[in-house]
């Protein structure tokens, strides 16, 4: 839990209040490519950030799903490893950004300009293809580049088993206020219960 609030926290500050080297080098004149693509590249990052342990858990894999350690204590995320972890996830955005993404946008743009030069069109609609061809090329690339991360990292299937095991674990603190904590379920509750469940 505490990877995903310091990876929520980093997208909170890098891309939604726009606190990045990237956005403030995208200020300039001669960047003339939507967000679009720089938006979809930037969930590619997130969704490989996600994937990713930046600092390895000493809890034994067994203990670490139930959320306990040995001791059966909760396990408490420090609050320098939690800012310590939104750093390094900002960081990643902001290089990945500024040295990866804005030089795929160059190429796109270079490309662009190259071909429409060709046409001899006046300065406004050049600028207007120019804007709507680089859009669409980067755009179509953050896509497919989200899509290929999706992929590899099975990020819907691990979402959709999440879901599965927070309705299951609802159902059971539910089943245990109505019932009891010691008292087993009765009949008709552990059939519905089945059926809720798949």
């Amino acid at each position: 839990m505490a990877r995903l609030t310091a990876l929520s926290m980093a997208v909170v500050l890098h891309s939604v209040l726009g606190i990045s080297y990237y956005y403030y080098f995208r200020g300039s004149p001669e960047s003339a490519a939507p967000a679009l693509g720089a938006w979809l590249f930037s969930a590619c990052i997130v969704a490989l950030l996600q994937a990713v342990r930046i600092f390895p858990s000493t809890v034994p894999a067994d203990q670490r799903f139930r959320g306990r350690n040995i001791n059966n204590r909760a396990i408490q995320p420090s609050w320098a490893a939690l800012f310590l972890e939104t750093g390094i996830c900002c960081l990643v955005l902001d290089v990945t950004l500024t040295k990866l993404w804005h030089r795929i946008e160059s190429l796109c743009q270079c490309a662009t300009v190259g071909v429409l030069q060709a046409l001899a069109v006046e300065e406004q609609t050049f600028l207007a293809y120019e804007y709507w061809t680089v859009g669409l090329t980067t755009g179509l690339i953050g896509a497919c580049l989200l899509w290929l991360t999706l992929w590899a990292t099975a990020l819907p299937t691990k979402l959709h088993c999440r879901l599965l095991d927070w309705r299951r674990s609802f159902h059971r603190h539910c089943n245990s206020m109505l019932f009891g904590p010691g008292t087993p379920m009765p009949a008709q509750a552990q059939e519905s219960a089945q059926s809720f469940v798949s």
